[in-house]
Formats: C-alpha cells, structure tokens, sequence
C-alpha cells in the first residue's frame, strides 16, 4: 500500500573516461524492437569525487560503474555495450554547467546520470532541459526542479522524515535542533522535519546552517547546546558530517541525545563508527535487505571495492537507477528522450529493496522505505515502511 503524504516544500532555484564491454541486450534477451538500427546508448555520468562531497560522490560514482557492469555483462541494450563519458564536476555548479554542455555539445550522450548538490544538479539539469537530453540523479533530494525529462531517483524529505521524526519525539523528546549546511537541500529538509516536529508534538529550540567545507564547528555545537535539544536532526553532509558529528561529541553536545538525519548515512559510517551506532535512520537502500537480487549486489560491489564498510544508499539507488534507465531504453526501441522518457514514467521495476515506479506527474520515485537501527556497521531492518509518497504539485509532463 502507497501511504500519501503531502508536505510544502520551497522553491530551489576534470576527469574524463569512456567504459565499454561486450555483449547482447540487456538481461540477457533479444535487442528491442528497431534496436538493430540503434548505435550504443551513451550515458554522461557527472559526480564530485573531489570535494567537499566527495564521500556520496564516490559511492554514486561506484553504485553507477557497477550497475553499467553488469548491464553489459547481460548484453548491453540494443545488443551493443553502454558506454559511458564521466566528468568530477567538483560539487561546482560553474564545473558542473561547463561539464553538462560538454556532455550533450561535444560527446552527444543520451542521457546524463548524476549529481551530488543540489545547485550542481540544477545546473546540469538545466543544460540537458535546453538540450533535450533525459537526466537523473539518484540521492536524497529537495529539488524543485521539474521538466519531462528529469526523472529523480533520490529520496525526498518527506520520504526520509515521516516516519523517522515522531519516533524520534517519542523516544527522546520533544525538544529538537536543526543543523544543516548552507544550501537547497538542508534547507528544505528542515522546513518539512519542522512541519513533521510540530505534528508530533514537538518544538525546534534551535536551527543552525553552516557554508559547506566548514572546519570548526564549535560556535554551531555551542548554540545548539545552550538551546537543550532532546535530540538533533542533521542536515550536514560530505566530509562536514563527519566533522560535526566528531566535533559534537567532542564538546559534550551527543552526551544523553538522540542523532538522526543524513549526517549518520551508511557512507559516514567508516570515520565515526561507534558514535553511530545504536541510531535510527529511515533508508530506501541497506545492505542487510533480504533477497537474492541484494545479496549478489553486496557480493559483487564488496569484491569489486575491496570494502566490508555499510554500502551507501547512494550507490544502492545509483544501481537500481542506471538498470531502470537501461531498461526503459530496451522498452522504447530507441534513444529518443520522448520514447525513453514515456517509458520511465510507467515502467515496473525490481530494484534492490522491492518495485520501484515513478509517479508520472511529479516525478517522485516510490520504493519501499525502511527503518534501521545502525549496529556495528549493519544498518539492520527494523521494519519495513512501505512506499511512502510525496505528493509534491509539480506537473511534469
């Protein structure tokens, strides 16, 4: 069962390489009809492996390289080999727009994967609008942003937060601060955590952002500590989640209160261990999904990265999302962005974690959704949400 939830939601305004492998049509089949008359799908794939978001766009980037792996491996679509033109666009949305057009000017993709901020989102985004070039990306994201041919795979704050915030109240209080860095993202999270807060009873004592790339974060941890929280929602990514998280322990701001949020995802999880563990966090993707499909992913991505650490959601939904595109591709026949896009907005797909669809008139991705508490490395399942909609009013179409 879809459970529906509309909350407001504020507007938002380097490295090169091709992959290619042999093979026949995707999952192993004949090509698509007209497939024969097809030349290889060309993906742009855009993610800061250098920055100050570089520990999502890392996994993105390996999430994505592994999903293109195994596509070619069944066959490729159209019976030919993805192929792949990758750009670092540094968390810049300058790099990111010069990169975007290069991908859809010079190398003549496809369609573009990717990225990792939201305003470097927006920036590809825009440019592949202009150009007619479908678009995706695949962490949890605030955007405004809407056209037929941008089909996010990330997940929303209302599907992170529904569930996560009055379980949060119930079980350390009603007493919230708010910590984020200084852009889209954050801020719309906070606004839905703050309608969510409100519902269950609670209060926000304090709400901080702080630029991304911050260093000290103590004067942020000192007035979020005079204003005593029951428990913090955080909003700060990159690297600085992993600074404020150390440095909030640090100066006594974790002693006796509850963490949730983004600043505790799976890809965190190396660098602050056991300051995470025993948390809850509402995930689309963990490792400890049961399933075959999931077990053979954690398998393969573990060989692959040479890793045991949690793998991120980001780079669960970056697999799920290049093999969804990948078969709308073989269900179109084509790579015409009208053909592909159709495709994308009724296609049923088994990702890693259950059926995903997209709904077609605001392009909000539903998947089950699930709770975990964090224990040792495993983000184990507490139980299952279900899909969790969010019924933003955007027509996309």
């Amino acid at each position: 069962m879809i459970r529906r939830r509309r909350l407001a939601v504020a507007g938002a305004s380097a490295l090169l390489l091709a992959l290619s492998a042999c093979g026949g049509s995707v999952g192993g089949g004949d090509s698509a009809e007209g497939g024969d008359e097809q030349g290889p799908v060309k993906i742009g794939m855009l993610a800061p492996i250098t920055g100050p978001a570089a520990p999502e766009g890392i996994a993105l980037q390996r999430g994505f390289d592994l999903a293109i792996e195994h596509i070619n491996d069944a066959g490729g679509v159209f019976g030919q080999p993805v192929e792949v033109v990758f750009i670092d666009d540094q968390a810049d949305p300058a790099t990111a727009t010069q990169a975007a057009q290069r991908l859809v000017q010079q190398e003549d993709v496809d369609y573009i994967f990717g990225t990792i901020t939201d305003d470097t989102t927006i920036a590809a985004a825009n440019v592949a609008e202009q150009a007619g070039v479908p678009m995706s990306q695949a962490i949890a994201t605030a955007l405004d942003f809407c056209s037929p041919h941008f089909w996010p795979f990330g997940e929303t704050p209302t599907q992170l937060l529904t569930d996560l915030v009055p379980r949060m109240v119930e079980e350390f209080g009603p007493n919230v601060a708010l910590v984020g860095n200084d852009y889209v993202f954050p801020r719309t999270y906070h606004e839905v955590s703050r309608q969510l807060i409100e519902e269950a009873g609670g209060t926000v004592v304090a709400e901080e952002y702080a630029p991304l790339g911050t260093s000290d974060w103590q004067p942020v941890i000192n007035r979020l500590g005079s204003a005593a929280p029951d428990w913090i929602l955080s909003a700060v990514v990159g690297g600085d989640a992993v600074s404020f998280v150390q440095q909030a322990d640090q100066f006594g701001l974790l002693e006796n209160r509850g963490l949730t949020g983004v600043s505790v995802d799976q890809q965190f999880y190396p660098a602050l261990g056991a300051l995470l563990d025993g948390r809850n966090q509402v995930v689309r993707y963990s490792d400890q999904l049961p399933g075959d499909v999931n077990e053979q992913f954690v398998a393969d991505y573990r060989a692959a990265y040479g890793t045991e650490d949690p793998i991120p959601g980001v780079a669960g939904n970056a697999y799920d999302g290049m093999r969804f595109i990948a078969e709308a591709f073989e269900q179109a026949g084509s790579t015409d962005a009208d053909a592909v896009s159709a495709e994308i907005a009724e296609l049923e797909f088994e990702g890693l974690g259950g059926e995903m669809t997209f709904d077609p008139d605001n392009h909000v991705a539903l998947a089950p959704m699930y709770l975990t508490r964090i224990d040792g490395g495993a983000y184990a399942i507490e139980e299952e949400l279900g899909v969790i909609s969010d019924d933003q009013v955007k027509d996309c179409g």
